[in-house]
């Protein structure tokens, strides 16, 4: 009797999955996001330079007297996509909009503008290095092919070389570098 209740048991189990197979659907879904285009910088720290110059009469006299200086700091830069990047200035060179009467007076000799570089350059190689002088016309920019997030060195520097053999005015100069990051 126990084998006929287990039989019976077992063979009606299997009859009720077979039914459950039977009656089975599915469908598929398709799953899909989107990322925006992004790119980001780390806040730049302001520079600021004093220049020294040649208080001493005669020949270099009222010249720079470093032959350069620089101030450098680290910055994130970031795209998640291919980029260009670029480096410009607002004024060309740091510019002493007060002391250009004072130039113009001796323009052989004095300037009321200074000129720098900016260089930008990736600690892991992701992207070419950026050299841009405001001494030459041309706007340099490099490209990064693809994706890339680098704490980069971030240098601002005057050279004494750039400067064209002019003495500076004496004041105060300004400019605004942009750095952008852009769609090649």
């Amino acid at each position: 009797m126990k084998k006929i209740i287990l039989t019976t048991a077992l063979s009606t189990a299997l009859m009720s999955s077979s039914a459950f197979a039977l009656n089975t659907d599915s469908t598929e879904l398709d799953v899909s996001a989107t990322v925006a285009e992004e790119c980001s910088i780390g806040d730049a720290a302001a520079v600021s330079f004093v220049l020294a110059i040649n208080e001493n009469a005669g020949e270099d006299a009222l010249e720079m007297a470093q032959a350069s200086q620089a101030e450098d700091q680290d910055i994130y830069v970031s795209c998640n996509f291919g980029t260009t990047i670029s480096v410009a200035s607002a004024n060309d060179g740091l510019f002493n909009a007060a002391g250009q009467d004072a130039a113009d007076n001796d323009p052989d000799d004095f300037t009321n503008k200074i000129e720098y570089r900016v260089a930008l350059t990736s600690s892991d190689g992701s992207y070419d290095p950026i050299d841009f002088r405001t001494r030459t016309t041309v706007t340099p920019s490099v490209l990064a092919g693809g994706a890339f997030h680098d704490l980069s060195t971030l240098e601002v520097r005057i050279d004494f070389d750039d400067q064209r053999g002019k003495r500076p005015v004496s004041g105060l100069y300004e400019d605004t570098a942009t750095i952008s990051l852009g769609a090649i």
